[in-house]
């Protein structure tokens, strides 16, 4: 590439992709708190529902590092970009139009359902905000936008680049083997089918999405898992699943669902590791599990820079690993509490 507007704009387009791996990262930890938070065996059915989602976004990420690498860039997951909560979605500084409230480590409850159809509520994509962004003081875009913006850049670069955009080296891509869960599966980015597959995957799923045709709704409504996360989502906050014949754009209106918000660990939200004394039972349980977390990054960062099997350990012995030292914690009491807290993961780097 010898044009300097093209390889401008490849730059832009490769570090709007670290973005949305970054995005895809962030609303790992929330839905993991929550679905942690549950106490077994209640609540199981929105605990599937949680718990798909969450390996979904482990999917999205994976896709996105496939599209990123496929281009010949570096997925970064490293300290200095690891999430930190509360945390607020941001574009060039600005939170999303329809992202700019903070998302919360907090505990399975009516409100941070709420919260989680807020993150994946689809809507329909506005092009012209995000092509005047630059150009003009108007609102950030939404998330529909900015995904839109991503699949419009690589038609416009590969048009312009014709058999040499995706140039890199396919050995760095994760592939099916390693990862299982959720609905979906990683495809092996090569071109620019491949690119658009992978990214319309992470729309359609999640966030960035646009609401179903009541045809499409129908043909998915029976199959929990093929629909998008904010339908799965709003079965939790209503309380019912859906039916084939219902709007997607209204509340689910069939069988009830078995939900019980008392029968969750009272965490304490957005606990940081400063909250626990010294030496004490929540203090060593949680920095257990940020040294796991921690961990788990790091297999997560080798596997999309060069060592694709690290994905299975990262899943098998992080994301797993994780669940028994966060539940242990979970029903440590916080000394002093006057609403009988107890701890919560932090989800902090340590060094």
């Amino acid at each position: 590439m010898t044009d300097p507007k093209l390889e401008a704009k490849k730059v832009d387009l490769l570090s709007r992709l670290q973005l949305a791996l970054e995005l895809e990262w962030s609303t790992l930890p929330p839905y993991l708190v929550a679905l942690l938070s549950i106490k077994r065996p209640e609540n199981r059915e929105a605990a599937d529902l949680i718990r798909g989602v969450a390996m979904e976004e482990m999917l999205h990420f994976a896709l996105v590092a496939n599209v990123i690498n496929a281009l010949g860039g570096y997925p970064k997951v490293a300290k200095d970009n690891c999430p930190s909560y509360p945390l607020t979605m941001t574009f060039e500084g600005r939170p999303f139009a329809d992202r700019s409230f903070p998302i919360a480590l907090t505990r399975f409850s009516n409100s941070s359902i709420a919260t989680f159809m807020k993150i994946e509520k689809p809507q329909e994509p506005k092009f012209k905000t995000l092509a005047l962004n630059d150009k003009l003081d108007v609102p950030a875009p939404t998330i529909g936008e900015f995904y839109e913006g991503i699949l419009t850049t690589l038609d416009e670069l590969d048009t312009a680049l014709p058999g040499s955009l995706f140039n890199g080296d396919p050995r760095r891509q994760l592939e099916g083997d390693y990862f299982w869960g959720g609905g979906g599966k990683i495809i092996v980015v090569s071109d620019l089918t491949t690119g658009k597959k992978a990214l319309e995957t992470v729309i359609e799923q999640g966030e960035g999405a646009w609401p179903f045709s009541q045809k499409k709704f129908a043909e998915v409504a029976g199959e929990r898992l093929s629909m998008g996360h904010y339908y799965r989502f709003s079965e939790i906050f209503y309380e019912r699943q859906f039916l084939s014949t219902d709007d997607p754009l209204g509340p689910p209106s069939g069988p009830t669902m078995a939900i019980d918000y008392d029968a969750v660990f009272p965490i304490r939200e957005n606990a940081k590791s400063t909250d626990y004394e010294p030496g004490s039972a929540a203090a060593k349980l949680n920095d257990a599990f940020n040294r796991q977390y921690t961990m788990m990054i790091r297999q997560l960062d080798e596997a999309v820079n060069g060592v694709p099997t690290a994905l299975y350990t990262a899943i098998m012995n992080g994301m797993h690993g994780l669940s028994s030292t966060a539940k242990e914690l979970m029903a440590t009491p916080m000394p002093g509490s006057a609403t009988a807290e107890t701890a919560c993961p932090t989800f902090e780097w340590v060094d």
